[in-house]
């Protein structure tokens, strides 16, 4: 005030010069350097092992091969306390990174709107204490795939993801070779490899994402550390082969197509349209002959025409679905064997069943068609903008989103991992659907780059 009285009329006050910030010390610098980088690494260990131990690999096979794993597996204390860890470290570690994890939950704000949703169904749940529970556990679920999602750059996820699921295939690799009594299935399908999962077709649907990540990683890695790649794809495909999950190969071989069929999004416009027409063609064609001569495909492949008695069971729960349409039975409450609102349709069924065996169903039974049409909503648009980012860019990690929607997609038809806590299947969908590389260009990068897959800058998200 007083530098303004004393100016002259019509001249502007002097400014008073800012004090220049003083110097960090050269030490005190290299200790925040040094922290940096070691919470970084940190939190980068924290990724693999999440991911590994979030696919179910290792822990419950040495607590089945000690008979300690029990029932359901958070009914186990040792599962239930690892489980609960991984939780509260996600948590704070997206506390700790709020600023991109705030714009990556709005890309996809229906994610939030079901965790909440499956909080709130604890209000009419059959079994309210389950709910909860089992609610804020996948709360915590979500959070680490949110935090993946707003940690990582695409490509540095693509090598944690690598990471994670070539650490299991190494030791499937060795569990069935030096330990064949428990890295071996003897019981149920003598022969096949389970690695370090319970169950071969675990271990199957382990490998597929592997080599997925494995094939994208490799496109981007220097040619001189390919090699590192080539040998994790290849090792995948090969416990692949002897885990013997036909449904692991299917889905793969879909995937392999799928990967062709994206890359062509990025060709000139008439070029892509002319070829997607010809692959819908041929593609419909192959989906009419499928369902035509749906029993004696099956029987040839030497499955159950009705999917082990899933395709009665589905009917069955389609019309359990119209008893509380809207909102559902809670989240988690609806498969409580014969005494809560499953029991009538397990009498109907005639076989234990312990969830629907289709994600889709599962959303609607337990969050019902709010639930499922907010899911299926986010997935459209998720997908929609998965295919935007692949003719938006070259670089290999772009494909990753649309790749994994499709797993995704063909796994739920016969297993239920959507919206499931502890499962890896939803922190992968979650990191994918929030992922930067979905993220709306700025106006001002699509006036500075016009072309058709032309990055950015190279491996530049979008």
């Amino acid at each position: 005030m007083a530098t303004e009285l004393l100016a002259p009329p019509g001249t502007a006050p002097p400014r008073i010069a800012a004090r220049p910030a003083r110097p960090r010390p050269p030490r005190r610098a290299l200790i925040e350097r040094a922290f940096a980088a070691g919470f970084g690494a940190a939190e980068t260990a924290f990724a693999v092992a999440g991911i590994f131990l979030l696919s179910q690999a290792l822990v419950p096979l040495l607590l089945a091969a000690s008979g300690t794993l029990g029932g359901p597996y958070e009914g186990n204390p040792v599962l239930r306390t690892m489980f609960a860890a991984i939780h509260a470290i996600s948590l704070g570690l997206v506390i700790v990174h709020w600023r991109p994890a705030l714009p990556a939950l709005l890309r996809r704000p229906e994610i939030a709107a079901l965790v909440v949703l499956a909080l709130a169904s604890a209000q009419w749940s059959a079994a309210p204490d389950v709910t909860v529970r089992r609610a804020f556990a996948l709360l915590g679920t979500t959070a680490f795939g949110l935090f993946l999602a707003s940690r990582f750059t695409p490509r540095a996820l693509l090598g944690v993801v690598a990471a994670a699921f070539g650490l299991s295939a190494v030791l499937s690799l060795v569990f069935a070779i030096a330990m064949p009594a428990i890295g071996i299935d003897h019981f149920r399908h003598p022969g096949a490899w389970q690695g370090v999962y319970t169950h071969k077709n675990s271990l199957g649907g382990a490998m597929v994402t592997g080599a997925v990540a494995f094939l994208l990683l490799r496109g981007s890695l220097p040619r001189a550390r390919r090699w590192i790649a080539s040998c994790g794809l290849g090792l995948c495909l090969f416990l692949l082969l002897m885990c013997t999950s036909k449904t692991a190969l299917t889905v793969l071989l879909v995937l392999f197509a799928a990967t062709a069929v994206f890359r062509t999004l990025r060709w000139r416009l008439d070029v892509a349209v002319m070829v997607l027409i010809a692959v819908v063609l041929v593609g419909g064609s192959i989906v009419t002959v499928v369902v035509a001569n749906w029993e004696p495909l099956l029987t040839a492949m030497g499955k159950d025409p009705s999917l082990t008695g899933r395709v009665p069971m589905w009917e069955v729960l389609a019309r359990t679905i119209g008893e509380r349409p809207w909102l559902g039975h809670g989240y988690n409450a609806f498969w409580l064997g014969h005494t809560g609102p499953s029991a009538a349709p397990l009498r109907e069924i005639g076989w234990e069943a312990a969830s629907a065996h289709n994600g889709f169903l599962e959303v609607g039974l337990q969050l019902g068609l709010v639930g499922l049409a907010l899911l299926l909503a986010g997935y459209v648009a998720s997908f929609r903008n998965a295919l935007a980012a692949v003719r938006r860019t070259t670089a290999p990690e772009a494909l990753w989103p649309a790749l994994l929607l499709t797993m995704v997609l063909l796994y739920n038809f016969s297993e239920s991992l959507l919206l499931e806590r502890n499962n890896v299947s939803w922190v992968l969908y979650v990191a994918a659907v929030c992922s930067p590389l979905l993220a709306r260009p700025r106006a001002v990068r699509r006036a500075r780059h016009p072309s058709v897959g032309v990055p950015p800058a190279a491996g530049e998200a979008p």
